[in-house]
């Protein structure tokens, strides 16, 4: 029986071995999808800083972008490096070119406006929270941004299991989510494994990061939310140190709820928030 075991472990250690092999010397694509592009609109002297979620794009955000650039607000919106291209240029990168991205986009923010707010969904928020902790910002927006996940320890027990047999996991959708909105949507199909390492690395230094954040934060997060645990609205609330807080639920709608049916209902939320801050 001993001897079974290890003649197993060793044929799915040499499988392993191989497919990284292969993987390693496939090609993959570094060119920006179309539509998927980083993208500035110059406005007025208050900003806002919009980041998107681990295996999306800006295309999330253009919307968003429109309703306050239309309102005075300058925005700029980056692709995060390794995003909007494929899935196999993101498994190349780790969280320090995702944080460079954001710190690189937020200077450029800060070169061009007065008053600037950082603002991210999904993993984007715990981008957003790190560089609130860092600088002194007019105020911080998350929308579903993770703290908890549900369902958390079935996925740290099955993603190493995952990881050994292989390096991608298809992506699935919420099936309420409209379907002309899961074919218009620019982002992976496919998740790189390899990298939630670096996602929850990231997540872990945004919530030690949330005492040090004083500033404005409004947070925002749907009730239907597949993923995000509620429980993480009340603890960023709970300990960042900021002296107005504003939380704000948006009611039957997906995750990214900005591109979901009542996407207008938080472009409102974000704009009294941005105003409010002036």
């Amino acid at each position: 029986m001993l001897t079974f075991i290890l003649e197993v472990f060793a044929a799915l250690t040499l499988y392993q071995g191989i497919r990284i092999i292969v993987e390693k010397n496939r090609v993959y694509s570094e060119e920006i999808i179309p539509g998927a592009e980083s993208f500035i609109k110059k406005r007025g002297s208050t900003g806002i800083l919009l980041l998107h979620g681990f295996t999306s794009t800006t295309y999330d955000h253009k919307a968003l972008g429109q309703y306050l650039t239309d309102r005075n607000i300058t925005v700029i919106a980056p692709l995060l490096k390794g995003h909007g291209t494929s899935p196999e240029n993101l498994a190349t990168t780790t969280d320090k070119d995702w944080k460079e991205s954001a710190e690189k986009a937020y200077q450029e923010l800060r070169s061009i406006t007065e008053k600037q707010i950082v603002a991210g969904d999904s993993f984007g928020g715990n981008l957003a929270l790190l560089l609130a902790s860092k600088h002194k910002v007019g105020g911080v927006v998350t929308m579903g941004t993770p703290i908890f996940f549900k369902k958390e320890m079935f996925g740290k027990i099955m993603l190493p299991i995952m990881r050994f047999f292989k390096s991608y996991q298809k992506k699935w959708y919420y099936n309420p989510l409209p379907e002309e909105i899961k074919e218009e949507r620019i982002t992976y199909k496919k998740i790189p494994l390899n990298c939630i390492k670096y996602v929850a690395k990231t997540v872990s230094e945004s919530i030690k990061s949330l005492p040090k954040i004083t500033d404005p934060i409004l947070i925002m997060q749907s009730t239907t939310d597949f993923g995000v645990g509620e429980a993480s609205v009340d603890y960023i609330y709970k300990h960042t140190n900021s002296q107005k807080k504003v939380i704000r639920w948006i009611k039957d709608a997906y995750h990214v709820f900005i591109i979901d049916k009542n996407k207008e209902e938080s472009f409102e939320e974000i704009y009294k928030f941005i105003r409010d801050c002036q």
